[in-house]
């Protein structure tokens, strides 16, 4: 008897150990973070504004190869001189979709979300969105993405070069 209630429990153990593998080799979640470089591309934004630079951190969530994330981040456009607006600063906070399309190294994504914009004439909340594509080996992933916002001037778009760490719990 004692043996038959060992025997199940070996047994139950072994499944466990097993499914405990096979989520953490899923990887259901992951937490990044990036340093951000941008560079305007819309002629009214590059005229008064020359480079960006920033961080943002999120989370995703999903299975296999589609995550569902959220991001939060700070970039500052530095003026160029005469421009009386001052610096243009952007805290976007957006949700959106991941797909990797080779194994879990290479991937794309879009984000769409709201961005706080701040210059020296005051404040206001833009739709924000972008979309973009990544290379991720171990912990290290980088990106490049097209990124905008809509609404009164300046409206903004630029390209971003992101790089940092990304860890799957």
């Amino acid at each position: 008897m004692k043996s038959q209630a060992r025997k199940k429990w070996i047994i139950l153990a072994a499944a466990l150990f097993f499914i405990c593998i096979n989520v953490k080799a899923q990887r259901l979640v992951f937490l990044y973070g990036h340093a951000i470089y941008g560079t305007p591309v819309e002629k009214s934004f590059k005229d008064g504004y020359n480079t960006g630079i920033g961080v943002e951190a999120g989370a995703g969530v999903g299975w296999k190869k589609t995550f569902i994330v959220g991001t939060v981040g700070f970039t500052n456009f530095f003026h160029e001189s005469g421009n009386p607006a001052g610096d243009f600063r952007y805290v976007p906070v957006k949700g959106g979709i991941r797909q990797y399309i080779f194994l879990k190294n290479i991937y794309v994504h879009g984000d769409l979300g709201l961005g706080n914009i701040k210059t020296k004439y005051g404040s206001d909340s833009r739709f924000s969105g972008d979309i973009g594509a990544g290379v991720k080996f171990t912990g290290f992933e980088a990106q490049l993405d097209y990124n905008t916002v809509t609404g009164k001037s300046p409206a903004a778009s630029w390209i971003e070069l992101k790089a940092g760490f990304a860890i799957g719990l």
